[in-house]
């Protein structure tokens, strides 16, 4: 009865229900959080148990709840049904370790993007905002035992993978695709997806990541390969900063591709570029086989 009962809403109906299931899960993650933590935000672990919790309710069990109910295939519907082929993953690796330094660059010349002195005041929020973001974010980052790092990778990189990638891309992406065209939906939902991250000096490089893990999609009908993208490109970002934290003599990861090693970033930018050439090529091949 419940199963696909809302699969012929239209796209305003399905905003209005996003709306409503983000709403009810907001509350069930305040009330989760009241219950389970001593909500202390300057209690790093407590920090992580509520990112745990907003992940797994918000960017998780929402998305499985309206496909759920728009769908009475909700796997197909969010495209975790497809496998592919084992050289798609592979390249996809590749091309996500590969853009580190390209999209260091970015995120640095984003940094250096200044309003107008009328604009001051929200400038001033907007570096206050990122730098307590940061703040939190290294405390997380900078851990000594292995069971933390096991832990970082599992919330980091492993389930804010898969969430926001069934949320912004199985969901969002769908969604705005249904309303307009699909490059359109892609734009939108990296839009959207770099916008509720709250760091705005890192904006555009989001945005464009966001875009790739939504071009992914679209040309393979497998949302498995831009969450496999999303958790390698967090996950690394993960491992590098508990190897420099415990002493290993390497870069700060953010630097790569910038300063000395701004050459990094054009091999980065050319290499990048064509893996993702060959990579669209073989996945609408694929998808041409197939149907």
């Amino acid at each position: 009865m419940i199963k696909g009962s809302l699969q012929n809403s239209g796209f305003i109906s399905k905003v209005m229900q996003l709306l409503a299931v983000m709403l009810i899960a907001i509350f069930v993650i305040t009330l989760v959080t009241t219950l389970l933590t001593d909500s202390d935000l300057n209690n790093i672990t407590t920090v992580k148990q509520m990112q745990l919790i907003q992940s797994v309710i918000l960017f998780v069990a929402s998305p499985l709840l309206l496909a759920y109910l728009w769908s009475n295939n909700p796997l197909e519907y969010l495209q975790l049904k497809t496998s592919g082929k084992s050289s798609d993953y592979l390249l996809v690796n590749f091309i996500t370790i590969a853009a580190i330094p390209f999209i260091n660059l970015l995120t640095e010349l984003n940094r250096q993007i200044s309003l107008p002195d009328a604009l001051a005041p929200i400038e001033n929020w907007m570096r206050t905002t990122e730098l307590q973001l940061e703040e939190i974010t290294l405390k997380m980052l900078n851990v000594n035992t292995l069971s933390d790092l096991i832990f970082n990778i599992l919330l980091i990189a492993v389930i804010a993978g898969l969430g926001e990638e069934l949320f912004f891309r199985a969901i969002l992406q769908k969604i705005f695709s249904e309303w307009r065209n699909a490059i359109l939906a892609i734009w939108l939902a990296a839009f959207m997806f770099s916008a509720i991250h709250l760091q705005f000096y890192g904006f555009f490089p989001r945005m464009l990541l966001g875009a790739l893990f939504g071009y992914l999609l679209f040309w393979s009908g497998n949302l498995w390969l831009p969450v496999l993208a999303h958790t390698i490109n967090n996950g690394i970002a993960v491992v590098f900063y508990y190897l420099k934290f415990n002493g290993v003599q390497i870069p700060d990861f953010d630097t790569i591709g910038t300063g000395d090693t701004l050459y990094l970033s054009a091999i980065s930018f050319v290499v990048s570029a064509f893996c993702i050439y060959k990579i669209r090529k073989s996945l609408l091949h694929e998808r041409k086989t197939i149907s």
